[in-house]
């Protein structure tokens, strides 16, 4: 009994100092950077439920036996994993944003794809190049480069994604570039089937070797 009673005690322990811990963290936060946490918090719930569903189906049809069933499972995988590596083109739903301006430095485009990615994109092209994780973007003398190649001004910035949550973070965007001296224009549309068609080429192996 008494094992119990400490454990009982250790736990309300923990949950009482995590409790204080978030609320002291919270001091301070402003109203719209709270309402972004609690979206943020309410889109991970989402989420993690969608992903919890798509895996039972998945479980489901391997376990049907069907003929064929493990090989659209596995097709399917293969073709999203190739989406994310950016190999094969994408289309759906985002946002569109336009922003012409002299003087923006590669850490302003990467601030900005920062932020798309956190509001949930899924695909971004920049000016018909691929960005995905691991392609560097980066200053060089002739301006900004990803992944080796130099794009000039004006951006196209191509964004799939949750077109209401990418919409609203594009308005915020937007209205900090106007704000901006080195911005000439800035905008953005939503589009119910926003096409990126550029692609990654696939790196081959250098020294993981089949085992």
């Amino acid at each position: 009994m008494w094992l119990i009673a400490l454990l009982v005690a250790l736990v309300a322990t923990i949950q009482l100092r995590s409790e204080a811990e978030v609320q002291r963290s919270l001091v301070g936060t402003d109203a719209t950077s709270l309402a972004f946490l609690i979206d943020d918090l309410h889109r991970a719930n989402d989420s993690l439920d969608g992903e919890k569903a798509d895996l039972t189906s998945r479980r489901a049809r391997l376990q049907s036996g069907q003929s064929g069933a493990a090989d659209q499972v596995l097709s399917s995988e293969a073709d999203r994993l190739r989406a994310i590596e950016g190999l094969i083109p994408v289309h759906g739903p985002g946002v569109v944003i336009e922003i012409d301006a002299s003087g923006l430095t590669a850490l302003d485009l990467q601030d900005a794809l920062n932020n798309l990615a956190a509001g949930g994109a899924e695909a971004i092209d920049v000016n018909d190049h691929r960005v995905v994780m691991g392609v560097p973007v980066y200053q060089t003398s002739s301006g900004v480069a990803i992944g080796g190649a130099t794009v000039s001004p004006p951006w196209t910035i191509s964004v799939i994604g949750d077109p209401n949550r990418l919409g609203l973070i594009a308005d915020l965007m937007s209205q900090q570039l106007r704000a901006d001296r080195r911005v000439r224009q800035a905008s953005y549309r939503v589009e119910a089937d926003v096409v990126i068609r550029s692609v990654i080429s696939a790196k081959p192996f250098v020294y993981a070797i089949p085992s």
